[in-house]
This record gives structure tokens, sequence and C-alpha cells, in this order.
């Protein structure tokens, strides 16, 4: 075996004078320093002794061509310092080739060390691909790879079973799996690097689902090169998704259903009803029997109430099937809640508990707000007091939480003394037709829907209503409300300082609410529940000096309302001012009760703007008989006084009962009435006609033409004469946005939703 020579395949080094080769990272040392450095010495000192051996045998040579004689010593000497020189010369050769020998066993050894891994590593990898290739095949997923020309070079066992096929059907050939639908809502990636969808293709089992991923590789130059696609089945959850699609385009379509058949039924019923109350209104104008008017007031409350919980199916319709609206407008707040608690004190009084507004000072005089629907909220949960409460009474309160020029926080609180409410069962109660007493033999009426649409309205304004027991048993409905401000608080216009009030009356919500008023006006007041007491109690105040300016007594306390009065001044020792109060009801015993001695009388639930005023006058001017100019009567049947000048009114209307209701009140007020059936007949009269009439009373519903179209058809006669416009009416049981839009749109001056009072026509006629 040769040995390659220095300037052959492995160059010196020049700092150890050995040889090196190349490896796998690159041209690497392939002797250590230690065996280096111990050949490096014997070769100097191989060296040194060949050179030496030399220079002698030189030297002895010399001496023999000087000196013959020693020609015989000098040639044996040379000749055996010359075999030295060559054995050292020899020797060194045989370290350095000994160390080139050393150094490529160890590289050998590198070398098959290297091998060695690369064979672990090319092992690994063979193994990792098997993996994760049977983790692919076990999940089902299809992998094709293609080069850059479309051609399949690659596909896994799971594409070749699923579309059933041979490697010898695809490699080499142009995918042809061919999608046969696409979904609409793919995502294609950027173009040329990756494409994602879901597609339908047919396989052996069928058509069936994949999430389909194309992958375009790019080389270096950031050219496209090879694709791989991996596709996923992904049937079960597009089936899936397609159910759903399907279940909320069936619930949707179901809760349009619903609002269309609630929206029908509303307007069938409000048609009868219509009927029903305006005919029986009138009858009540007629003069009845007192058991007569009796049952007609039965017949009338009945009435309102079936009204009422259509207005709250209709109301829930609307809210369920979002097309719910508010509508702020400037609104006074404290006018507002006054007139509910007037509304429903009938059913409290009767009921023999309090009925109360309690509104603090700071609250602003006008806020923007939606009055109808902030009306609709307080009327259920101050109704819903009123119908579980069976003594003490119902607050309905509003005050400021926090505020400023801009907006305020207006807190709304209604309180009762009622039976309350687990707390367990405070969220059920404001879910749909849930009741209190869900039971069969529950004592109180309803739909359940009250509550379900007074949180849905309250959470639309922003807020959320929450219900709280009561200390001292009973509830507490809250919400807050942040709205703008359009005015502020209005200031005292009666100031009752140094005033001292006794308020007698029997114990409940409305006592602690008028003695807070009167505080707030900076009155000093005091409730007590008794005759006995009040009259005890003036009696000392008089004798400590502090006598009260004013007395307001219950009329509910004083049986003989004269004996009461004069026990209380007998005990004031002097006259002192007086005023009694009085329900609704008993506003016919005012002019008695002032004959009597007493300076002034309040309608109870009392506004505190009629309280501080006439506190002020007791105490200003006793003596004097005080009324409330805030006070308004209860209207009594009468026969309504007729027009001055006659109308002739177009009245179209497909219902006989409501016919007859609105030609009654048209006719009995002294207008005539030109009657039709349906749009047509409206419409021709109104072209038939010389002049044009006043005003058009129409029903929006009616066979053939409608009231929408009539009206338009009516508007374009009256833009092609140039004459002067009717002024129309809509009446109409149809009580959704929607119509009442399209009704605007069609040219209809006013909308009056059915049931129509005969009083609301005639003060639309007076108009």
């Amino acid at each position: 075996m040769s040995l390659p020579a220095e300037s052959d395949s492995y160059p010196a080094d020049p700092a150890t004078d050995v040889p090196v080769v190349a490896g796998r990272e690159g041209v690497s040392r392939l002797e250590s320093a230690e065996p280096a450095d111990r050949t490096r010495g014997k070769r100097i000192a191989a060296g040194f002794l060949a050179t030496l051996a030399g220079l002698v045998a030189l030297f002895a040579l010399a001496i023999a061509y000087v000196e013959p004689t020693t020609v015989p010593v000098a040639v044996p000497i040379t000749v055996i310092l010359a075999g030295l020189s060559l054995w050292g010369a020899s020797r060194i050769d045989a370290i350095r080739y000994r160390a080139r020998l050393d150094a490529l066993k160890r590289e050998k050894r590198e070398l098959a060390t290297t091998l060695e891994r690369i064979a672990d590593t090319a092992w690994e990898l063979r193994e990792n691909e098997e993996r994760y290739r049977g983790l692919i095949d076990a999940q089902g997923d299809l992998v094709a790879h293609r080069d850059a020309e479309g051609r399949v070079t690659f596909v896994n066992p799971a594409f070749l079973t699923i579309f059933g096929l041979r490697e010898t059907d695809v490699l080499g050939k142009p995918l042809t799996v061919v999608p046969i639908e696409e979904a609409h809502d793919a995502d294609r990636g950027a173009p040329g690097d990756l494409a994602a969808r879901d597609v339908k293709l047919m396989t052996q089992s069928g058509p069936r689902w994949f999430a389909w991923v194309d992958i375009r590789i790019r080389d270096d130059d950031g050219i496209l090169g090879p694709m791989h696609s991996v596709a996923r089945d992904i049937t079960a959850r597009k089936e899936v998704e397609l159910a759903l699609v399907e279940s909320r385009e069936k619930a949707e379509a179901a809760s349009k259903a619903k609002s269309r058949f609630l929206a029908t039924v509303s307007h069938e019923f409000r048609t009868p009803l219509n009927g029903i109350l305006g005919l029986n209104e009138l009858l009540l104008e007629t003069r009845l029997t007192p058991v007569q008017e009796t049952y007609a007031q039965g017949v009338q409350s009945s009435g309102e109430a079936l009204l009422g919980l259509i207005d709250d199916m209709l109301d829930f319709s609307r809210i369920e099937a979002e097309r719910f609206d508010l509508r702020p407008e400037a609104t006074n707040l404290a006018g507002l809640l006054q007139a509910i608690v007037e509304l429903l004190a009938a059913r409290a009084h009767a009921r023999g508990i309090d009925i109360v507004a309690d509104i603090d000072p700071g609250v602003p005089s006008l806020v923007s707000v939606d009055a109808t629907r902030l009306r609709q909220v307080l009327v259920n949960l101050v109704g819903n007091g009123v119908k579980f409460t069976e003594r003490g009474g119902v607050c309905l309160a509003a005050g400021v939480e926090a505020g400023g020029d801009e907006t305020a926080t207006v807190v709304f609180t209604v309180t009762d003394t009622g039976p309350g409410i687990d707390p367990a069962d405070a969220e059920r109660l404001f879910s749909e037709f849930e009741q209190a007493d869900a039971g069969p033999n529950r004592r109180h009426g309803g739909a359940g829907l009250g509550l379900a649409i007074s949180r849905r309205i309250v959470r639309r304004m922003g807020s959320d209503v929450t219900v709280a027991p009561r200390s001292g048993g009973g509830s507490v409905f809250r919400f807050a409300l942040e709205l703008p401000v359009e005015a502020p608080a209005p200031g005292e216009e009666t100031s009752l300082d140094g005033r001292r009030v006794l308020v007698v009356m029997p114990q409940g919500e409305e006592a602690p609410a008028l003695v807070r008023g009167l505080e707030r006006a900076g009155c000093e007041a005091r409730e007590v529940a008794a005759l006995n007491a009040a009259a005890a109690l003036v009696g000392a105040a008089v004798a400590a000096g502090l006598p009260y300016d004013a007395i307001l007594l219950d009329r509910r306390l004083a049986g003989d309302a004269a004996a009461a009065l004069a026990r209380l001044r007998e005990a004031a020792g002097q006259e002192i001012g007086a005023a009694i109060l009085i329900e609704p009801g008993g506003r016919d015993e005012i002019d008695g009760l002032r004959e009597t001695g007493f300076d002034a009388y309040l309608v109870r639930p009392i506004r505190r703007s009629s309280l501080v005023r006439i506190v002020g006058e007791l105490a200003a001017s006793p003596g004097a008989f005080h009324m409330d100019p805030e006070d308004v009567r209860v209207r009594q049947p009468e026969t309504p006084g007729r027009a001055s000048t006659g109308l002739d009114v177009l009245l179209a209307e497909d219902n006989e009962i409501s016919a007859l209701l609105a030609r009654a009140v048209v006719e009995g007020i002294g207008h005539t009435v030109t009657m039709v059936r349906d749009g047509e007949a409206a419409v021709a009269a109104v072209r038939d006609r010389a002049t044009p009439f006043p005003l058009i009373l129409m029903d929006l519903h009616m066979p053939g033409l409608d009231g929408l179209a009539a009206a338009r058809a009516i508007r374009a006669l009256e833009a092609e004469s140039g004459g002067p416009r009717s002024r129309l009416v809509a009446l109409t049981a149809d009580v959704v946005p929607e119509t009442q839009e399209a009704a605007r749109a069609a040219g209809i001056d006013t909308i009056l939703e059915k049931p129509v009072s005969p009083d609301t026509l005639r003060r639309l006629l007076a108009d």
C-alpha cells in the first residue's frame, strides 16, 4: 500500500507538520496536540543525529584527503557515519508516515461514528414518518402531493380507499377529483399560496363533505412549485351546521308566524272590544238605575281588563320579534308618576289600601325618555303591587342618584306591603307566563307577562329591574335610568318654613309620604293614626306653646266629620286650619264638608304641589275655603252638547258595530254621516262629491280596496283637482308600528287605535 505524499491529499499543518483532512463540517485537525508534539521531538532528534553523522563523515573524508595515511581509519568511520546518517533520515520518514497513518485511522473511526449517527437519524426519520403517516391514516385525512405541472406524486392509502382508486390510477397523472358542491362561505386564502374551502366530493360511500386545504410550496426564488393537499371528512359537522341553519330558519319563521298570529288575534279582539267598550260608554251616559249602572260599570272594567291583556300579548310579540323601538321625548316625570297613581287609585281604594307618589324635589322637571314605555313599566309594577297587597299600600317613588346639567340618573322604586317574594322565586317571576301563585287555585288572574315585558323594556333602556324583600314585609322593585335633562328641577313655589302640621291618617304608605313632602318644603310635620291621639297631640302642642298651624284629616277616620273637626278644634282651643282628605269618589261631599267647617279639601292620592299649596294657604289665611286648582272632577254621565255647526263626515267602516258606535257619536253631537263599507266606495264618494268632505273616518282593514290604498287614491284625487285636503283619520285595530308608518306614508293625518272611546271621537270632532 503506497502512502500519499505531503503534497497530495493531506497538506501539512505549518504549525505541527501534521497532515489535515476534510471532515463532516469542513477542514478539521486530525491529530491532537499531544501526539504531534511527541513525534516532532523524535523527528528532531533523529534529524540531529543524522546531520551530525553526516558532518563527522565529511570531516573524516576531509582528513583522509589531506592525510592519506589516515585512509584506512577514515573510510570505515565514514561508512559507519554515512549509514548512521541514512538511518536517521529513514527514521524521520518512518515517524512522519506513522503519524499520518494514525491520523487516517482516527479519521476512519470518526467517519464510522458519523455514518452511525446518520444511520440512526435516518432510522428515526423513517420511524417518525411511519408514525405520523399512521396517525394521518388513522384519522382518515386524505393526503395528495402534486408537482409543479399538477401531476400526482404521492397519495396516502386513505385517499385511495375513500375514492376506490389504485396508485397506478393516480400517480403521474393530474388529480381528477372534482367537487360536486362548494360552500359559499369558502375561504380560499392567499392566491397561489394556500386555499382552504369546504367541498362536497363523490366517494365510494356517496357524497361527503371535506375541509380541503391546498398548500403551494415556493422555492428560494419565490417561484411556485409542488402542491400538497390535505382533506378531512367533515360530513358530520356539516350536517350539524345545516341542521342548525334549518332550525334557526324554522325558529325565525315560527317567531314571525307567531307575531303575525298575535297581531291578527289582537286585531280581531280589538274590533269587537271597540263595540263593547264604546257602546257601553254610550250606555253609561244615559239615565240608568243604580243597579243598571253597576252592571254597566262591570262590563266596562271587564272589557278594559281584557284590553290590557291583549296589549300585553301584543307587546310581548313585538319584543320577542325584536320589532320594538324607543321613542324618547321631553317628559314631565312628576306629572307622569302622579298620573299613574291617580289612574290606579280607584282600584287601590276599592281594596282599602293606600297608593301614593313620592317624588324627590331634585328630580328634573323634564327629561328625555320614551314616556309611553316608561308609563307601561310603572303601571305594570304599581298595578301588581295593588293586585297583591291587601293591607297597607303601594308607593311609587322617584329620586336622583347622580346627575348634572346634562344627564341625571333617576331611580324608580315601587314599594308594597303585600305578601312579599321569596328570593328564590325572584328571577322566575321575570320569565314569560310566570306568576307568584302559579297553582290551579291561584287567587289572582293575569297571563304572567307584565314583569317579563317590563324587564325587557327597561333593559332596552339600558338598565334592569330588580326585586328585593321589604323590611317589615312586602317587596321593593327598583330600576335606575340615566336620562338626558331637558329642564332642571323646579324650585319650591311655596315655603313652609316654621309651619307645624299634623297629619291624621290610618297607618299605611300615604301618611309617611305626606310627611316627607311637607318636611322637604321646610315644614315640621307629624303623623298620627287615631282621632283620640290626634286631639291629645293638639292639646299638648297648645300647652307647650307650639300650636299646629294646620291639620290634615283623612275622611276614613272621621265617621262624623263635623264631630271630629269640633273635637280637634276644641283641643286646640282656637280656630285652626283644617283640610279633609277624600277619595276621588267623595267629591260629592265637598259642599257638605265645607258647611261643616273644613277650610279645604285634598283628593287622594295627593299631589305634592297641591299639598304644599293648600297647607300654605291654610296657615296664611284660615277661615276661607281653599280649592285645589289641579283637581279635575270626574265627568258625570250627561248628554253631550251639540256642535254649533254641523259637518258632513264620510265614514268608511265594514264592521257594523264599529260603524254604529262611530255614527252614534258623530250624529249625537249634530253632524251628518255619509256611510260606506269599503275603500272603493269611499274613493267613489270623494270623487262624486262636488265639495271635499271636511273629515273622513276610515277603517284600514276593509274588503276589496283597503284603507291604505283608498287613502292614497283620495290624496291623488285631491292633488289632481287642486282642491283643499280632507282630514283623513284612520280607525284601526292594527296597532303595529309598521302599519302606523304605512298609514302616515299613505297621507293619513291622524290614527285612532280601537277601541275608540266616544270622548276621543268627540274631542277629535271638536278640533
